[in-house]
C-alpha cells in the first residue's frame, strides 16, 4: 500500500489487492490505520469504509465469481470534505454493461421472505454523490465521490 498526503490536508492511497474477503478486511485495516495517522482525516466516520468495503466484496463475489485469483487496483483519495474511489478489476463485466439500479426492498413480508442481498447498490448510490462504470476492453472501472462527515 502507499500512501502520500498531498497538500497538507490531502491522503492518496494506491493499493492492489486479490480478489478474497480476507484481502479486503486486511486492505480497510491498513486504510484505516494510515487515516488514524493524519489528522483531520483520524476523526471521520465510518460511511468510507461501508462504501468501499461493499464495491471491493461486489468486485471479490460477481466479477471474480469468488474464485480468489483476480487482482483489484483501489485509488482512495481523501480530502477536506470528499473521498473519491476508484476500482479496477479484470473480472466480469457488469450486465448490460451499466451499473444496476438500486431498488427499495419490500420488508413488510414474513421474516422468512425477507431478501438476503440486493441492498448494496441502494446503499451506494444513497451515500456516495457520484458514481460511474465503465468497461474498457478486459478491464472495470468504478469510480465514485463520497462526502465525508466526521465523528460526532
Amino acid at each position: 500500500m502507499k500512501a502520500q498526503c498531498l497538500d497538507g490536508d490531502r491522503l492518496s492511497i494506491r493499493t492492489s489487492l486479490r480478489s478474497t474477503p480476507d484481502a479486503v478486511s486486511e486492505t480497510l485495516r491498513e486504510v484505516r490505520v494510515r487515516l488514524n495517522d493524519m489528522p483531520p482525516l483520524d476523526c471521520l466516520d465510518s460511511t468510507w469504509e461501508v462504501i468501499v468495503a461493499e464495491v471491493l466484496n461486489n468486485i471479490v463475489e460477481h466479477a471474480y465469481d469468488d474464485s480468489h485469483t483476480g487482482e483489484i487496483d483501489l485509488t482512495l483519495l481523501f480530502g477536506p470534505t470528499t473521498m473519491n474511489a476508484e476500482f479496477i478489476d479484470y473480472g466480469r463485466a457488469m450486465p448490460n454493461g451499466t451499473l444496476p439500479c438500486p431498488r427499495d426492498a419490500d420488508l413488510d413480508v414474513p421474516r422468512a421472505d425477507l431478501p438476503e442481498g440486493g441492498f448494496g447498490w441502494m446503499l451506494i448510490h444513497t451515500l456516495a454523490s457520484h458514481v460511474e462504470y465503465r468497461h474498457d476492453g478486459g478491464s472495470n472501472r468504478l469510480a465514485l465521490e463520497l462526502r465525508l462527515d466526521t465523528k460526532s
